[in-house]
């Protein structure tokens, strides 16, 4: 019989923004064309004039989720973006 190896988790490219700049129009937006300074309206303007906001483009685990107060993104069939998953911060 032969030892089979555990199966690793796919590898995602995401988006991952701050829950604030998640109301905006992120959903606009590709991973090429994507720029927070181009997001706009929920909370998204202000909260980039408070802290700045906060975006990133990185690759996780399929399984992984995201920090507290953090939405991921991720490419859909037509290149933009879509939600995928969120961990929402309610403690304020």
């Amino acid at each position: 019989m032969k030892n089979k190896q555990p199966k690793q988790p796919k590898k995602i490219k995401i988006l991952e923004v701050d829950q604030w700049t998640s109301t905006g129009n992120v959903k606009n937006f590709t991973f090429k064309n994507f720029e927070i300074g181009k997001v706009g309206g929920g909370d998204s303007e202000a909260i980039r004039q408070i802290s700045g906001g906060h975006a990133i483009i990185k690759e996780v685990d399929e399984n992984d989720y995201p920090s507290k107060g953090n939405v991921w993104f991720r490419a859909g069939k037509n290149g933009k973006l879509e939600y995928w998953k969120s961990n929402y911060d309610s403690s304020d």
